[in-house]
């Protein structure tokens, strides 16, 4: 009998949970004494940034409110007798009288006592925390490849203590520097597999859900904005919280004594992101075109011949798993198309989208206008035959080469949209039809240079023109995976030994960026935001050749598990479809520039 190949653990177990909890034992008063001196007064703000921690106490009957500000961010949660180090919120004691890896509202947390501590009374997420996973510390970034020291929740916990609850002051509540406790992990999504296995995948939580707990007795509480940014623990991208304490009797108002924030600081969302994900299938066409050399050899030719075999089938059922093998674009080189035809039938069977890329990656400089008019009609014929007679609606330059005459024959051949040039790095805009930009010839006299060149106002589109209409998606060098992740013997500009780490921030920390900047304000002068925009297109170039790679196809897989960690917002497009919807904006308004 076929079996499911994950097992909603939380979902589970939750009904028997239900019927267990009456029997549940609760447990007497357990007072401790807490000392009040350490409570703030209400001029008193703490602020934690990502990846810090904040400690403070709690009285008896107070709740306390964790609001996920971003959405995906966990947040590693321990609680103390402040009378008694050995006495603290267990994981392990929890999950025992629980029968569940994960509370449920009206379930209480426990201590190593076996008495309770804290009750889950409100929760407007989906209900998935995590009681399993242990806190991250400088090991466990060693493990995952970090070179340098990586913020953790462990030193986080005990710096927070020790700086708050001094040892000449609390000489009853110090923890050990080569120990800690296993941590509820708020929001945090560990699955269960079939067999057991355990799999971290992005929160379920989304912006401004929160938690409430109840405290049953005086605690120390210590809370770390969990600097995992090496797995999808917070989406991959850590950010800030907002907890609150409240008087039982008043849960709309804070208590005089504890009022701490973690500031906000991402913004409201855009509207709709726009993932361009596309996949350059050069193969052994690399190593004919651009990266011809009179070295080359059988080695070199074999690292192409693993694109067509291997990396491509790798990187095309990971999409799959992923649910996105049909919102995704290859450009394929007609080489490829008719060298590895099995490959390629693979690719188009998905639903992807195949736009062209040279016949044998060849670069514009390579070649005459009529050489590159005859390859440009030889991989139209050999791209339309592939998709049962479907005509391609898409190009893109081998190595971003590109001239005036390129533009002209896409425009003449009907073309939808161009991805090889970066006027802007996160809109679509009309492909420019510009003259050729002067160089400058130093054996004349300074004044021939001395003047600008020549660029055509954006406001005026090919709808007013007259000419074909050619979109230009965004793209560039810093989207791309080849160049720093893969070694090219004779290209000067490929590195090959950058961690997949080093890259896979890059891509975060752009988008990131776009996601805090982009929404415009409403009021404010568009001169001063003049390229941002409520949506934006994120552009991803990857290689079966370099992302098909086994050190590098788990990058590839956990940059996507983050972006689709961000919710319906952000989705993945075809360039086709993204074309086609700017085009049918830019026809039902007036054109402007673009942003």
């Amino acid at each position: 009998m076929p079996m499911a190949t994950a097992i909603d653990y939380h979902q589970v177990s939750h009904a028997y949970l239900s019927r267990l909890f009456n029997l549940i034992y609760q447990g007497g008063d357990l007072t401790l004494g807490l000392p009040t001196t350490k409570c703030p007064s209400s001029s008193v703000q703490s602020i934690i940034n990502p990846r810090k921690a904040a400690a403070f106490p709690i009285k008896r009957g107070q709740h306390l409110k964790i609001t996920n500000t971003h959405g995906k961010q966990v947040v590693d949660f321990w609680a103390f007798n402040p009378n008694n180090s050995h006495d603290y919120l267990s994981m392990a004691h929890s999950r025992t009288i629980l029968v569940s890896i994960s509370p449920r509202v009206g379930n209480s947390l426990y201590s190593t006592l076996r008495k309770p501590m804290l009750t889950l009374v409100e929760d407007t997420t989906p209900g998935v925390h995590d009681m399993i996973w242990t806190a991250c510390d400088r090991e466990r970034y060693r493990m995952l490849g970090a070179t340098e020291y990586h913020d953790n929740c462990d030193d986080n916990m005990h710096r927070a203590l020790k700086e708050n609850f001094p040892a000449d002051e609390y000489p009853n509540l110090q923890i050990s520097d080569d120990w800690i406790p296993d941590p509820l992990n708020l929001f945090m999504n560990v699955a269960v597999d079939h067999r057991s296995g355990l799999d971290i995948r992005p929160p379920t939580s989304e912006k401004g859900q929160y938690v409430v707990l109840r405290a049953e007795t005086d605690l120390v509480i210590v809370m770390s904005s969990c600097p995992q940014d090496m797995a999808p623990v917070n989406a991959g991208m850590p950010a800030d919280c907002e907890y609150e304490v409240f008087n039982d009797a008043a849960l709309t108002e804070p208590t005089l004594e504890v009022s701490t924030t973690i500031p906000r600081t991402l913004t409201k969302r855009p509207k709709r992101v726009k993932i361009a994900l596309s996949f350059d299938f050069d193969a052994v066409s690399h190593w004919l075109g651009t990266g011809c050399h009179p070295d080359n050899n059988m080695a070199d030719y074999s690292s192409g011949i693993f694109a067509g075999q291997v990396g491509a089938i790798r990187l095309l059922n990971m999409l799959k798993r992923k649910n996105i093998a049909d919102k995704v674009t290859w450009f394929v080189p007609g080489h490829t198309i008719e060298t590895f035809p099995a490959s390629v039938k693979k690719v188009v069977e998905s639903g992807a989208e195949i736009g062209l890329h040279g016949y044998s990656h060849e670069g514009i400089y390579q070649m005459t206008p009529e050489q590159e008019r005859d390859v440009l009609v030889k991989c139209i014929d050999v791209a339309t035959n592939l998709c049962n007679g479907q005509k391609p609606r898409g190009y893109r330059a081998p190595m971003y080469t590109i001239r005036e005459t390129t533009i002209e024959l896409l425009r003449e051949f009907g073309f939808l949209y161009n991805s090889s040039l970066m006027h802007h790095d996160s809109q679509p805009y009309w492909t420019p039809a510009d003259p050729p930009i002067e160089k400058i010839d130093f054996s004349k006299p300074a004044s021939s240079w001395l003047k600008p060149t020549p660029i055509a106002e954006p406001t005026v589109g090919p709808l007013e023109s007259g000419k074909h209409p050619l979109v230009e998606i965004p793209c560039g060098w810093y989207n791309e995976d080849m160049m720093p992740l893969q070694y090219l013997p004779h290209l000067a500009n490929s590195m090959g030994y950058v961690s997949t780490g080093v890259v896979e921030q890059m891509w975060k920390d752009k988008f990131m960026w776009l996601w805090e900047n982009a929404p415009r304000v409403e009021g404010e002068d568009d001169s001063e935001r003049a390229n941002d925009s409520a949506d934006f297109v994120f552009p991803i170039l990857m290689h079966p050749d370099t992302s098909g790679m086994a050190h590098i196809i788990g990058m590839s897989e956990r940059i996507i598990s983050w972006l689709q960690g961000w919710g319906e917002t952000v989705q993945f497009y075809r360039h086709e479809d993204i074309a086609r919807e700017w085009l049918k904006e830019q026809k039902f308004h007036k054109p402007t520039v673009p942003t």
